[in-house]
């Protein structure tokens, strides 16, 4: 039996999923977990088994798409990439035509809040701010720099992407002050939140409303003064040893079907027209998965830095994290 190595996130695609791909095209899928996108970048850097497939963000895409570590894709074995929404394949920023990555699913960076241990009706990342001085020690955020450091530089009214040195100086202080009252760092904190060890999270919307469909008491906001639109990928490594079953397991996933089984698992945003079409209604309307007009304005994409810039935010991410 051929096997098809696949890196992801934790808890990132539906074991279902999975099962089905395996019996269909009598393949063992062997899952490898990264707990950041720094990992999964790092991964496949290094030596090791070879990964055949890889679930990078948006930024990640560009950066192993630069370093030619992904494979181009063959288009006439992806004959599902029809059922993707036009903006999802063509004219994307880290990916203008599709030549190295297909959407996985796109969502928001925000932050969440248990209800029931926060009265507090917080609207914005000023209010996040104020908040982990009142619950030191029970308050998470991401561990990627982009995030955080976007976060900071919003509160501010700069851009999500910005990288002057008086903008980072001030975000500098602002993390500093911030990274005092935190309980961690924490990629994977929705087990924190669950068992209340945690009140308050920098996080991701379909974490939030996965928490939400669990029966925890999470409300997730998008702040006021604007934040992160990302999307994550599909993509075959250049070093896969299964190219074709690569680009079976991407048409795959595209599948209209398996797209919403997807998108009902991880509660995260489908870029697939098809699949949107199959959830039910209060997926499809909800707000926080699918923000209106208004709100999607004031969102902004990761973009690339020039090396000034990506050496500055480093330098600041390190005196945060130590």
């Amino acid at each position: 039996m051929k096997s098809l190595r696949l890196l992801t996130w934790p808890d990132y695609i539906d074991p279902l999923t999975l099962e089905q791909f395996e019996h269909e095209f009598n393949t063992k899928v062997e899952l490898e977990i990264v707990p950041s996108a720094a990992e999964l970048i790092e991964r496949m850097r290094a030596d090791g088994p070879a990964i055949d497939v890889l679930c990078p963000p948006d930024y990640a895409v560009r950066e192993l798409g630069a370093e030619r570590r992904l494979r181009t894709l063959d288009h006439t074995c992806l004959p599902n990439l029809s059922h993707l929404e036009n903006r999802f394949r063509q004219a994307r920023a880290h990916d203008p035509e599709s030549r190295v990555s297909v959407i996985k699913d796109w969502g928001t960076t925000g932050f969440m809040y248990r209800t029931d241990i926060v009265p507090e009706t917080p609207q914005s990342w000023a209010d996040f701010w104020t908040l982990t001085e009142k619950y030191t020690g029970l308050a998470t955020v991401l561990d990627s720099p982009g995030e955080v450091i976007g976060a900071a530089l919003k509160m501010r009214g700069h851009s999500y992407n910005a990288w002057g040195e008086a903008e980072l100086a001030v975000a500098r202080l602002d993390l500093l002050r911030l990274e005092l009252r935190l309980r961690a760092f924490e990629t994977n904190y929705k087990p924190l939140l669950a068992s209340g060890e945690a009140c308050l999270s920098l996080g991701w919307n379909g974490d939030a409303a996965a928490l939400k469909a669990q029966g925890v008491p999470i409300r997730y906001v998008i702040p006021s003064e604007g934040s992160q639109l990302w999307e994550d990928d599909w993509a075959v490594a250049q070093c896969s040893s299964e190219p074709e079953m690569a680009h079976d397991f991407l048409n795959f996933v595209l599948r209209p079907e398996i797209a919403a089984q997807e998108a009902r698992y991880t509660r995260y945003a489908t870029g697939n027209r098809a699949a949107r079409a199959l959830l039910d209604e209060e997926l499809r309307s909800d707000p926080s998965t699918y923000p209106p007009d208004d709100v999607l304005q004031k969102l902004e994409a990761g973009a690339p830095l020039p090396p000034e810039g990506q050496k500055r935010r480093d330098q600041l991410w390190q005196d945060v994290r130590g």
